[in-house]
């Protein structure tokens, strides 16, 4: 096994021994609001809305769980989308903007363009996604439970991920 050149500060705990990893104590700090402040280009405030979320600098995250054992980066400048909630759902467990989803969205939309990352293993990453949810937007159980549903229907319908 290669050792990893990258300094973890940060380790999350979630179920079924699963490990998170962070190349930063407060992984959420990385993340930024793209501003529509003095855009004027329509189609620059556009994209500015459909994703308004970017990375500060790269996120190096570990994955591990039992003997699975997935390293990925998310590169410095990455936008994502926020927590993709149909609006029906907003009032029980937020906009896909809310901030406490952040971090857990960031990570999430990456796996889902890029499912290699953990071995297009859609299981790990609802269960990664799931536990950034409870260690970092501190989402009650009930809630929890909710967005694992909906993020599993969401992978396989909408993000190619199958069973």
């Amino acid at each position: 096994m290669v050792k990893s050149s990258v300094e973890y500060k940060l380790a999350v705990e979630g179920k079924d021994g699963l490990i998170i990893r962070f190349n930063s104590e407060n992984p959420e700090r990385l993340i930024g609001d793209r501003s529509l402040y003095g855009i004027t280009d329509p189609q620059l405030i556009e994209q500015i809305k459909a994703k308004p979320f970017y990375l500060k600098r790269n996120l190096h995250v570990q994955v591990e769980q039992g003997e699975l054992k997935y390293e990925f980066t998310i590169p410095h400048g990455y936008c994502h989308d926020g927590a993709s909630i149909p609006a029906i759902a907003w009032w029980l467990i937020g906009q896909k903007t809310e901030p406490r989803l952040k971090l857990a969205s960031c990570v999430h939309d990456w796996m889902c363009e890029h499912h290699h990352v953990v071995g297009s293993n859609r299981k790990l990453s609802t269960d990664i996604f799931i536990t950034l949810c409870e260690v970092f937007g501190k989402f009650n159980k009930v809630k929890r439970t909710l967005m694992s549903t909906f993020v599993n229907l969401h992978q396989r319908l909408w993000c190619g991920w199958g069973n």
